[in-house]
């Protein structure tokens, strides 16, 4: 599955694929580009092999007019990635302890799940209780 979490509503942008290549990420991305036409688009991603190929991205951003904007989490972090809450949230009701008759099964109800989160999407209120914020400021 390939996805994407608009932080200010909580609605997702999902499909799956038969794999995960860079040409499917891609693709997906010309959909998020139609999905946000009129906006400015900031991409956080974490370190994935097919997320760091730069000229593909350069390419891609040099089609939308320099609208989009891609960081990175850093190594071992992408918890900090809100669109990975939703796919905690999707494996919990989805995948974990499912039982899938094939693929166009596990399709379906990713697509139901999808479809019935996007009805009461609501953007995520995150927070980190951990230890202060080192802001690097004396």
């Amino acid at each position: 599955m390939i996805a994407a979490l608009d932080v200010h509503t909580g609605q997702v942008l999902a499909e799956c694929r038969e794999r995960r290549t860079q040409d499917d990420l891609v693709a997906f991305m010309e959909r998020v580009a139609s999905a946000y036409a009129d906006k400015q688009v900031h991409v956080a991603w974490d370190n994935l092999n097919t997320h760091r190929a730069e000229a593909v991205w350069q390419a891609f951003n040099a089609r939308h007019d320099g609208r989009f904007h891609f960081h990175f989490t850093p190594l071992h972090a992408s918890w900090v990635n809100q669109i990975e809450l939703w796919f905690a949230r999707y494996t919990r009701r989805v995948l974990r302890n499912a039982s899938h008759t094939s693929t166009t099964h596990l399709r379906e109800r990713t697509d139901q799940f999808v479809r019935a989160h996007n009805q009461v999407a609501r953007p995520f209120k995150w927070s980190f209780r951990g230890y202060p914020l080192q802001t690097g400021a004396s």
